[in-house]
């Protein structure tokens, strides 16, 4: 599987709260760099992607994904929108513009890190594409 294939099919399950489809996609020793801290390990990053109903809920919106022999770089638009369940459900609540770089190892995903600033993310991909 391309490595852009991959990357989408983990977005894809993590929209879809798939945990299970969400895991086959990580390396035994995944990285997630979240908002809260590094989690490692597919147990942790299972935990990481669990999310309880009700509330406001994210849905990763994929406006650009560009890829190289080890890395991908995805241009994404996080929507937050009202759970169904909740008065309003389904309304958008806010948007964040972002940036996912994602780094592979043995065909799986082995680092996830989430940027808020695009440039910052797209610097760092192009650095490290320079590099290998």
């Amino acid at each position: 599987m391309r490595k852009v294939e991959l990357a989408r099919k983990f977005i894809d399950a993590f929209n879809g709260r798939d945990l299970d489809a969400f895991v086959e996609t990580l390396h035994p020793e995944v990285e997630i760099h979240g908002m809260r801290g590094t989690r490692r390990g597919r147990t942790e990053a299972r935990e990481w992607a669990t999310r309880p109903p009700g509330g406001v809920q994210q849905t990763i919106v994929v406006e650009d994904m560009r890829g190289t022999e080890d890395r991908v770089l995805a241009l994404i638009v996080r929507e937050w929108r009202w759970d169904e369940s909740e008065p309003g459900g389904g309304e958008l609540a806010g948007t964040d513009v972002m940036a996912w770089l994602f780094t592979f190892e043995d065909g799986l995903v082995r680092e996830w890190r989430p940027f808020d600033n695009r440039s910052e993310a797209e610097e760092r991909f192009e650095q490290v594409a320079s590099a290998s």
